[in-house]
């Protein structure tokens, strides 16, 4: 073999190396495509019960104060009402007591 026919063989062979090397770097490219896509969608998907698990947090904190502030108006309804309830019956009381007094006077007042 000649040296010509060395260098021409070297050559190919380097040829048929960097070929294979291309492939593999393609290989590898799909690989890391494939494992960044997986990464991606497994964070996403991280992301998303992150999320949702703090949302829930928030709308819980949120109805137990609505619950919270609905029962401090309950109480407050209701204490008003008995306010309400007693003043009417005082009012009623002295009303109806008025009422004969101004009957009773009327009587006497007409009958000298």
């Amino acid at each position: 073999m000649s040296s010509v026919e060395k260098i021409v063989s070297v050559l190919s062979e380097l040829e048929r190396d960097i070929e294979m090397l291309s492939i593999k770097v393609e290989d590898m490219k799909k690989r890391i495509f494939t494992n960044s896509d997986k990464e991606i969608s497994q964070l996403r998907e991280k992301i998303r019960e992150i999320a949702k698990t703090e949302s829930e947090k928030i709308i819980s904190a949120a109805k137990q104060e609505a619950e919270e502030k609905s029962q401090r108006i309950l109480t407050e309804s209701e204490t008003n009402l008995t306010k309400l309830r007693d003043n009417t019956k005082l009012s009623f009381d002295k009303s109806v007591k008025l009422v004969v007094d101004s009957i009773l006077n009327k009587k006497d007042a007409s009958e000298p």
